[in-house]
C-alpha cells in the first residue's frame, strides 16, 4: 500500500528511510489482525491470531532491543580499544539477553552475534533500531484514528506520500497535528499493545491453557 500510494510520484521522492519503512506494513497487520479476531469462529482460532500479536510485541520490544543493546556495547568496546574476540562478543551477547529478559529465558544464545546477518552488514550499522521505532511509530499513527474521525484516511495516505521527503517528526506534525516528541504519542502505541496482551490472556483462559 505504501508503494501504491506513491506510484505517481517522482522516484527520488519515494525513497523513504528505514525508520518509516514499517509505517504501512505494521499499520495494516494491525488492521487485519483486529478484524481476524473479530471474525474468528472458535476460541482456538482467536488464540492463534492473538498469539501472533504477542509474538510481534515480544520481537519488537524485547528481541530487537536486545540486538541494539549488544551492538551499542560492541561499538563502545571497540572505541575503548578492546579486541572484539569471540569470548568478549559472547559475553556482550549474554549480557544483552540478560538485560532485557532477566531470568525469563531457559537459555541464552550467546552466539547469536555470529549467526545474525544484520550484525555483519558493513554498509549499515544498528540494523535493528528502525524496526522497533517503526513498530511503535505505526501503532502511534494507528492510535490517532479515533481523534481524527473521517479525516483520518486521507491524512494517513498523505502522510505515507511524504515519508520520502520529510522526517518522522515532520510528517506526523503536518498530517496528524501531533508531535512524536510528546510522550502521549508513544503512550497511544503502548495502549494498543496493552489491549492486545489483555486479549491474548483472555484467549488463553478461554482455551483452558
Amino acid at each position: 500500500f505504501h508503494s501504491w500510494v506513491m506510484r505517481d510520484m517522482e522516484r527520488a521522492e519515494t525513497r523513504y528511510p528505514m525508520n518509516l519503512a514499517e509505517t504501512a506494513s505494521i499499520f495494516f497487520e494491525t488492521v487485519v489482525g483486529d478484524r481476524l479476531i473479530q471474525l474468528a469462529a472458535s476460541p482456538e482460532e482467536k488464540l492463534r491470531y492473538a498469539w501472533y500479536d504477542a509474538e510481534s510485541a515480544g520481537a519488537f520490544l524485547l528481541n530487537i532491543p536486545t540486538r541494539f543493546d549488544f551492538e551499542c556495547r560492541m561499538h563502545e568496546a571497540r572505541e575503548a580499544g578492546e579486541t572484539l574476540s569471540p569470548t568478549l562478543l559472547k559475553q556482550l551477547m549474554a549480557d544483552a539477553w540478560q538485560g532485557r529478559y532477566g531470568d525469563s529465558l531457559e537459555c541464552m544464545d550467546d552466539m547469536f552475534w555470529a549467526t545474525k546477518l544484520h550484525f555483519h552488514m558493513t554498509g549499515i550499522q544498528f540494523y535493528n533500531f528502525p524496526y522497533t521505532f517503526g513498530y511503535l511509530f505505526a501503532l502511534g499513527v494507528y492510535a490517532q484514528q479515533e481523534s481524527k474521525g473521517a479525516d483520518f484516511h486521507q491524512s494517513y495516505v498523505d502522510l505515507l506520500c511524504d515519508t520520502g521527503r520529510m522526517s518522522a517528526e515532520a510528517v506526523v506534525q503536518k498530517h496528524l497535528g501531533c508531535s512524536i516528541e510528546d510522550p502521549d504519542f508513544w503512550r497511544g502505541s503502548i495502549r494498543i499493545i496493552e489491549q492486545k496482551m489483555d486479549q491474548f490472556e483472555r484467549e488463553i483462559e478461554a482455551a483452558g491453557l
